[in-house]
């Protein structure tokens, strides 16, 4: 699932040059009655993502996507019926809804079957069930959290609300202050990404030190400032509890316990911040995983707001 790319893929069968696929087999086009190739237009601009070329003697539309962390994916558009989960408990089945049957993936450890792609485009998964979505995700720290993806009518939109402003098929969200046990406001303003696709935050380098700062104080020197800020537990554990995170303009924050924020490193005694520096690696600032812990963030992008609220993740609502 990821709210960073609007391109829903899977790994086809066979494929040349594709990520390891432990759990389920590959997807064989061959053995659907209901796939086929899709047609598109030729894509004149280079630095479109996913670039799309049309070859006319195939009659195939092919596509590439880049990944901000560097990897790249190839293959052919194509449409299939899918069938998902009704909140009522039955099915629905849903005809010719778009996505890549991928057959080149590079520059990743990836390892699951594919992504859902939950950006905004033409081609975006998402206006197959209207302009609405939510998603819920529970603490890394709970073995059986729940969590969970609402396309649709019965999308979970409630909660403290930001303005959405779409950029390129891409949601971006003003950010005026950082949470450090209360608000620290920013000089100024800046637009960032809240990526399901990335797990750590990539902030800038400024942005970054305002959180080790104020870590600096509160606990002291770490044991490394990058390219994560590391304390020996013990150092986190001792603190009262507090929370770490961001606030958008409108009200809408994400802000997850400082002991959630803090992952270990195996069994080695050390917690470590799930916030990056960016330097020069990316050139936007991007929210992610870690940092939406026990929250459920529901998009209408009608109306162009998001609503953050935190909540348990079942599906009583």
């Amino acid at each position: 699932m990821d709210t960073g790319s609007s391109l829903t893929w899977t790994q086809c069968f066979p494929c040349s040059h594709c990520y390891e696929q432990k759990i389920y087999p590959k997807y064989q086009p061959a053995a659907s009655m209901t796939y086929r190739d899709a047609m598109c237009s030729e894509d004149p601009n280079p630095k479109s993502n996913p670039h799309l070329t049309f070859d006319p003697l195939t009659r195939k539309c092919t596509y590439q996507q880049h990944y901000l962390d560097e990897s790249n994916i190839k293959g052919t558009l194509a449409q299939e019926m899918i069938t998902v989960d009704t909140l009522d408990g039955g099915f629905k089945r849903v005809h010719g809804v778009f996505f890549g049957c991928n057959e080149f993936s590079d520059g990743s450890d990836f390892t699951g079957t594919g992504i859902l792609g939950l950006g905004v485009g033409k081609y975006s998964i998402i206006g197959e069930f209207g302009s609405t979505f939510s998603f819920c995700l529970g603490l890394i720290s709970e073995p059986k959290a729940s969590h969970n993806l609402i396309l649709g009518d019965g999308a979970n939109i409630q909660g403290h609300p930001t303005v959405i402003n779409i950029t390129g098929g891409h949601t971006m969200f003003l950010l005026k202050s950082i949470i450090v046990g209360e608000e620290i406001t920013l000089d100024d303003p800046i637009q960032v990404f809240v990526d399901t696709g990335s797990s750590m935050s990539h902030l800038s380098t400024d942005l970054y030190y305002k959180f080790v700062d104020e870590f600096d104080d509160l606990i002291g020197r770490p044991l490394s400032y990058e390219p994560r800020l590391c304390y020996k537990a013990d150092a986190i554990e001792r603190l009262e509890d507090m929370d770490i995170g961001f606030a958008f303009a409108g009200g809408a924050e994400l802000s997850v316990n400082i002991h959630n924020i803090f992952l270990p490193q195996g069994s080695s005694g050390i917690r470590c911040l799930g916030i990056l520096n960016n330097k020069e690696s990316f050139t936007h600032v991007i929210i992610g995983v870690i940092a939406m812990q026990g929250y459920n963030v529901g998009y209408d992008l009608k109306a162009k707001t998001a609503y953050f609220s935190k909540q348990y993740c079942d599906m009583e609502m």
